[in-house]
């Protein structure tokens, strides 16, 4: 659930000069900004260690105290000059957080970290945006209550915490400085806010963007069925463009196989669950049918009534047969609906693994 934007609608008195026509001083909207405070120390800040396709790895940097404590300082109100559109403030509002200019040497060494992960690994472009959409989504999804608005990136990485927009706006202005084509999904109806990542494939809703969930260990371009909260979304998001640039997500065909495995085992488990219940109630009445008969040919057989005993015989005999045949089929059915319970559950688990979950779907798919 985001946080409230503060807006403050400023009248403004236009004043002319001789000769000439006066006009606004101000721009037509100011929105928050960061003033460094010197001086500023730092509480020891997070070390972040998160689980990234078959491994984990570490983020450690030093943040600017001063940036951090203008930051939290800052005003995060937006001052309206002019009486501008939903569809035009909002973006500047949150631009603002993701943009100001002392953040810079921030993403900076936060980016370091991330490209000597990535040259170390070698991964692509789409690995190395998932590398930085895990650390992302690792950070523990929380609203801090002493702030009612959104929080500055920076702020966000040091708290150690963050909500849906916190993160978002962490993310977003990650990437951008990467290159990726990236916007802000804004829903308003929702209270939601997410990222979009220009792709080929799987595109949201209306946009030309793959939808990226911050607030959890999520898959790229695969949206939630419902929020933490329940939430559906139902809604088309404002697109708020934070970043232009060349690189795209490619991965959304495995992510799509990814998808489908999931649907298909999540639906046989449901298609099955009867079934094994029925079969569950008939192997128990035939267990108790052959528990009588037992106990009736041991009695027989203490009583010495070997007549009705070996006639008997027969009878139990076929029954264990059928019994032993209907439990190997209950089996058999269960060690389905139990790998396809394993299948979900790893993909649902390992959505910091693309490449590992792919090659578990398509396995599971081609059975």
């Amino acid at each position: 659930m985001w946080k409230r934007i503060f807006v403050v609608l400023v009248l403004v008195a236009a004043t002319l000069g001789a000769g000439c026509l006066g006009g606004f001083l101000n721009p037509p909207a100011v929105p928050p900004a960061i003033v460094s405070v010197e001086g500023a120390a730092l509480d020891p800040v997070p070390v972040y260690t998160f689980a990234f396709e078959d491994g984990e790895e570490t983020i450690r940097i030093d943040p600017d105290p001063g940036v951090y404590a203008g930051a939290k300082n800052a005003d995060r109100r937006l001052y309206l000059y002019e009486d501008l559109s939903k569809e035009e403030w909002v973006p500047i509002y949150y631009r603002a957080f993701v943009n100001d200019s002392h953040q810079e040497p921030f993403y900076t060494d936060l980016l370091a970290a991330f490209r000597e992960i990535r040259t170390r690994e070698g991964l692509d472009d789409d690995r190395y945006l998932e590398l930085i959409a895990a650390f992302v989504q690792s950070i523990p999804y929380r609203t801090d209550t002493s702030i009612v608005e959104p929080k500055f990136p920076i702020e966000t990485y040091v708290d150690g915490e963050g909500d849906c927009d916190d993160k978002s706006l962490l993310l977003a202005g990650l990437l951008a400085r990467e290159g990726y084509g990236v916007a802000l999904f804004y829903f308003e109806d929702e209270a939601h806010m997410a990222v979009g990542v220009r792709s080929a494939g799987s595109l949201y809703r209306n946009t030309t963007y793959a939808y990226i969930e911050t607030t959890s260990a999520s898959y790229v371009g695969l949206p939630p069925e419902t929020l933490v909260n329940g939430t559906v979304l139902s809604t088309d998001p404002l697109v708020i463009p934070v970043g232009d640039g060349p690189r795209s997500y490619t991965g959304c065909d495995q992510v799509r196989v990814i998808e489908r495995a999931l649907a298909a085992s999540r639906d046989r488990v449901e298609e099955l669950a009867p079934e094994l219940e029925a079969r569950t109630r008939e192997l128990g009445a035939e267990e108790e049918a052959l528990e009588s008969l037992d106990a009736r040919l041991k009695a027989l057989a203490r009583a010495g009534e070997n007549r009705e005993y070996n006639r008997l015989v027969p009878e139990y005999n076929r029954q264990v047969r059928d019994y032993n045949n209907a439990a190997g089929s209950y089996n058999a059915l269960l060690e389905e609906s139990r790998a396809a319970v394993d299948l979900h559950n790893y993909l649902v688990t390992h959505a910091h693994d693309r490449p590992g979950s792919y090659l578990h779907a398509r396995a599971y798919l081609a059975e």
